[in-house]
């Protein structure tokens, strides 16, 4: 994309000196050995040249203005969602550190003071894998009045991985508004194997979901690709979605220590 910008300004710029060469400096005339009638031939080119200037400008007024235009309210809305989403997965690690009795790192879920220490290493995956037992039920989970609680850690990975692709599809419908390197990371989330293996699971399995074995360690290393994509995510947005939040909660710091 900066390339192509890039192309197009500079053939901007050829065509106006162009054509101020061929209507200031008469005596500097381009001529050719293939057109013996050099005021025909510097015609020529100023047409093309003023034609370009001419496409340049309608370029700049309808694509240019207007995308800034549909940034400034678009933006927003991407951003809110991509920090949402992340949020979903930093709430995940949090379980599975809880879960695993790891040490425990506070957490920013704002846009401010975000660090990425929440989500575990190879080394604490290999704990978080093999303490884990994703089909025990949990009967000292506190049961909220009006909730019903998931019995066992297998749904609660199906619950967060099914919450993240909710805010992924909808940022990605705005796909139009998106860079490169965002619309990358995204897919790549989405048709990660571990997302994708969750998302086979249907939401209304939460409950009833069983995981064939009595460990997470067949999930190790995707799980490990998995945080670092989020871990992309994370620098990403800080260095280009932060600025455009509007979303209140993600505004105010609520590290959770």
């Amino acid at each position: 994309m900066r390339m192509y910008k890039l192309i197009i300004n500079l053939l901007f710029i050829i065509a106006f000196i162009v054509v101020i060469w061929i209507n200031f400096f008469e005596d500097l005339y381009i001529t050719t050995t293939f057109f013996k009638n050099a005021d025909k031939f510097n015609r020529l080119v100023e047409n093309i040249s003023m034609a370009y200037i001419t496409s340049y400008i309608f370029y700049i007024i309808i694509y240019v203005f207007k995308s800034k235009q549909d940034e400034r309210v678009i933006l927003p809305f991407i951003a809110d969602y991509v920090f949402v989403a992340m949020n979903n997965c930093v709430y995940f690690c949090y379980s599975m550190r809880s879960k695993s009795g790891l040490e425990y790192f506070p957490f920013e879920t704002s846009i401010y003071d975000r660090n990425t220490k929440i989500y575990p290493n190879e080394e604490e995956l290999k704990i978080i894998c093999s303490k884990i037992n994703p089909n025990e039920i949990d009967k000292d989970k506190p049961v909220l009045p009006g909730f019903t609680p998931i019995p066992h850690f297998f749904g609660v990975m199906i619950k967060y991985v099914h919450s993240i692709d909710y805010f992924i599809k909808i940022v990605l419908e705005k796909s139009a508004f998106l860079d490169v390197e965002l619309l990358r990371i995204l897919t790549d989330i989405q048709t990660h194997g571990f997302h994708q293996e969750m998302m086979s699971y249907d939401k209304s399995m939460l409950l009833t979901a069983k995981h064939r074995h009595d460990n997470l360690m067949i999930y190790k290393d995707s799980l490990r690709t998995y945080f670092e994509l989020f871990i992309k995510l994370e620098k990403y947005s800080k260095d280009h979605l932060k600025q455009y939040v509007e979303r209140e909660s993600l505004k105010v710091k609520s590290i959770n220590k």
